[in-house]
């Protein structure tokens, strides 16, 4: 009766394990509609697997587990949670694999002792482990991994379906594989699930680093173009400037005859075309450092260009305390950010507030701007769908991160905040 009870806790826990495994292997969050489903789904799995052992035998039942279990389960998670019909499939073959490490503990711990209750005590006992160690260290590369396209997943679920199909093959439709030691055969499938394993591992590691790879390559070339614009700004106002110095002569010659005539409204509506034409040649002051002048200087002339208004409140010393190219980086993402939403917005909401201060070793800086549309926002990140969007956004937060700094976004009353302390 003891082992007719350690051997029904070990099937239901086997199913449990396999179900919730497939599940958190492609990213279903471990809240509590989706654990009381997946529930469910073992519920009617497992009474359909007890009907089929009662009245055509066990042998039967487990011939049909495929059938009962695992290709419900593929189709359950492609309708049910919407997953690629190839991501379920890895992720189920996957999860079958997992299950080889307590069938070889078990068969490993039978040849030590003889005694069946070692057996499924040692299987229970690894299942549970396994899934901890699973849930803790794997689930969330395997979430990312899961995730790609046809090509990479075919690669990454040959290994667990030609497994699938061998075991099936050899252990459940005949006996081929149980002619001599199980303990030695059944190391085959312990072996190949740990090697499993760290591949997936390995292979998480070398996608994150490519990932950061490709977003620092981005974020630079975020750097160069703005470079760029800045450096085709200074040619500009060189290029002004020294028209200015070659008809200045000729400048001085106009307003002094029209003094000489006493057209003093006409020398002065002169002199005033004249500044216009040149203000975007001069920097303005806004504080002691310089770089933070020209950043400032050069967005606050393409916001008059476009008819925006840019109020500027700034408060540093001459020296800022942390990199001039990094914070003047984020001060350019934040300001291009914000002048692509005004865009959008109404003729009479176009303007921005931008507040740098500095006290001591700290900066603050936040920039304020009217929304016409509601942002999305994913984990306190505004996200754009569009293509080539969001791209500054990650620049702010990558340099913020560098600076060990602190950023936050948020919208109150239609006006978009960003917020960065350093």
């Amino acid at each position: 009766m003891f082992i007719q009870i350690l051997s029904a806790i070990h099937n239901a826990g086997t199913l449990l394990f396999g179900i919730y495994c497939s599940a958190f292997f492609l990213g279903v969050k471990s809240n509590k509609k989706n654990i009381l489903s997946l529930f469910l789904l073992f519920c009617v799995q497992g009474s359909l697997y007890l009907i089929i052992s009662a009245f055509f035998g066990e042998a039967l039942a487990l011939q049909s587990y495929p059938l009962i279990v695992h290709l419900p389960l593929i189709l359950f998670l492609s309708f049910y949670y919407k997953f690629p019909l190839i991501s379920s499939c890895v992720s189920v073959f996957s999860a079958y694999l997992c299950c080889q490490l307590s069938n070889w503990i078990g068969l490993f711990a039978l040849n030590l002792t003889g005694t069946e209750w070692c057996y499924y005590s040692a299987r229970i006992l690894t299942t549970f482990g396994t899934f901890i160690i699973l849930y803790k260290y794997v689930f969330r590369s395997t979430r990312t991994i899961f995730a790609k396209g046809t090509r990479e997943l075919s690669i990454i679920g040959f290994l667990p379906f030609v497994y699938y199909i061998f075991d099936y093959a050899s252990t459940k439709f005949s006996s081929l594989l149980y002619s001599g030691n199980k303990a030695v055969v059944e190391f085959m499938g312990f072996a190949f699930c740990i090697a499993y394993l760290v591949f997936l591992m390995i292979y998480f590691r070398e996608y994150e680093n490519k990932q950061e790879l490709k977003q620092y390559s981005n974020l630079m070339e975020i750097q160069l173009q703005s470079m760029q614009k800045e450096i085709d700004q200074v040619k500009i106002s060189s290029q002004k400037l020294a028209i200015l110095r070659h008809d200045m002569r000729h400048h001085l010659s106009i307003i002094l005859m029209q003094l000489q005539n006493n057209h003093l409204e006409k020398a002065q509506e002169y002199i005033k075309e004249i500044s216009s034409a040149y203000a975007d040649t001069i920097i303005s002051n806004y504080s002691p450092n310089e770089m933070l002048n020209s950043v400032i200087s050069i967005y606050d002339s393409r916001f008059t260009d476009r008819g925006f208004s840019l109020d500027c409140n700034i408060s540093t010393g001459k020296d800022l305390p942390c990199s001039d190219l990094a914070f003047c980086t984020i001060l350019s993402n934040a300001l291009e950010n914000s002048m692509h939403a005004l865009e959008q917005a109404d003729r009479q909401s176009r303007w921005a507030r931008l507040t740098i201060s500095q006290k001591k070793k700290h900066l603050m800086l936040q920039v304020e701007n009217p929304v016409a549309k509601m942002p999305e926002f994913v984990d306190g990140i505004p996200v754009s769908a569009k293509e080539g969007h969001g791209i500054g956004v990650k620049s702010i937060i990558y340099y913020v991160e560098q600076l060990n700094g602190q950023c936050q976004f948020s919208v109150s009353d239609q006006l978009f905040i960003l917020k960065i302390f350093i």
